[in-house]
């Protein structure tokens, strides 16, 4: 996800990864077969780990099929499975990503054919087996998707509001953030409860694989249970002293999803939930750490500037001795009123917003803006 390569970075290393390397929008890195079950079931910040297996240059879409045709597919996978094929093209060698899916297609049926007389079936919405394709300029690359189902679905949310952030953003952001994983965490404004949530798995060490357990390498032939059953155990979570985590937000109905998605996830004895209304709100310790997402649109109305206005006044008079993490639109952000110490440009979906940090003091310290990336 763009803005949080290197926290991926990190996150691989503290797993055991090596030649670890941060690219755009992706980070590469090498490992074993445990180390692969390792960064499905252990990673926050990763949409999906992908094994390529084959890459080389391409003139034309013939030069695709060809290849393909002659790849040892029947090694992979059987005629008894189902497969799909996941595209991204940045050439002119092919109209869209569509096309290049189906020449590719083609050529892993017309290989089966050949070897056996019979295919395997495609399957767009459940697939056995996900194959990437990467084509940018002449490079082709062609990779087994081994997460299957995108990384942030954990498998918790049972149900959401109209804009639930996604986990990976969200455990993204308290990385971000820099939170020690100790001190008192409020998310004021919490929907449906992911940025809690994530916060308190992150803290007790419960891996996003522990609520999840759907992974496309078990579709593989070459899948290791008894290894995959020791990348479970030693996930274990330490016994921890519980970090106080509070969620609150104005709507009855987003606190009850918010309960039932902690409970799934197996932190909701962690998280204290209450429906309330920020502006009427207090800190609940000496020195609160704030991280949340306030609502916004992609346009700022008047009633969104009297919004953002309330919580910077909120925050000034009720909130002193504070670190705040905010996530909105810079629109939105500039009607807040405090100056930041520290900008970070990130996108939500395909939204680009800016992650701030307010450090509130009682008494008269300065704070010095530092911008980055924006």
């Amino acid at each position: 996800m763009a803005g949080l390569e290197e926290v991926l970075a990190q996150e691989l290393i503290e797993i055991g990864a090596d030649e670890v390397q941060i690219a755009r929008r992706s980070v590469y890195f090498s490992g074993d077969v445990k180390l692969l079950y390792k960064a499905n079931y252990c990673l926050r910040t990763a949409l999906r780990i992908l094994v390529p297996i084959d890459s080389y240059k391409i003139h034309s879409a013939d030069d695709l099929y060809q290849r393909a045709k002659n790849f040892k597919w029947e090694e992979l996978f059987g005629c008894e499975q189902t497969f799909a094929i996941q595209s991204t093209v940045f050439t002119d060698l092919f109209n869209n990503s569509m096309f290049a899916s189906l020449k590719l297609k083609d050529a892993i049926v017309d290989r089966f054919r050949y070897k056996f007389g019979n295919r395997p079936s495609v399957d767009s919405k459940n697939p056995d087996i996900l194959i990437n394709l990467h084509i940018s300029n002449e490079i082709c690359t062609i990779s087994l998707d081994s997460s299957g189902e995108s990384l942030h679905k954990r498998g918790y949310r049972l149900d959401q509001n109209e804009a639930p952030m996604s986990e990976v953003l969200a455990a993204g952001l308290i990385r971000l953030s820099g939170w020690d994983r100790k001190s008192d965490l409020i998310d004021p404004m919490c929907g449906s409860g992911t940025i809690a949530i994530e916060a308190a798995m992150l803290a007790n060490g419960i891996y996003p694989g522990s609520v999840r357990k759907n992974f496309a390498f078990r579709n593989w032939p070459t899948f290791k249970p008894e290894l995959f059953k020791q990348v479970e155990i030693e996930a274990q979570p330490d016994v921890q002293t519980p970090v106080r985590i509070s969620a609150s937000d104005i709507l009855r109905r987003n606190i009850d999803i918010a309960s039932k998605n902690a409970d799934e996830a197996g932190v909701g004895s962690l998280i204290d939930f209450k429906v309330s209304d920020f502006k009427f709100l207090e800190p609940n310790s000496e020195k609160p750490f704030l991280l949340f997402n306030p609502p916004y649109g992609e346009r700022l109305s008047s009633d969104d500037t009297t919004f953002y206005g309330m919580i910077g006044e909120r925050l000034k008079h009720h909130y002193t001795d504070a670190t705040v993490w905010i996530i909105s639109t810079p629109q939105c952000l500039k009607s807040i009123g405090l100056r930041p110490s520290r900008k970070i440009s990130i996108l939500n979906g395909s939204l680009e917003c800016s992650f701030r940090k307010y450090e509130l003091y009682s008494g008269s310290k300065k704070v010095f803006s530092t911008d980055i990336a924006e």
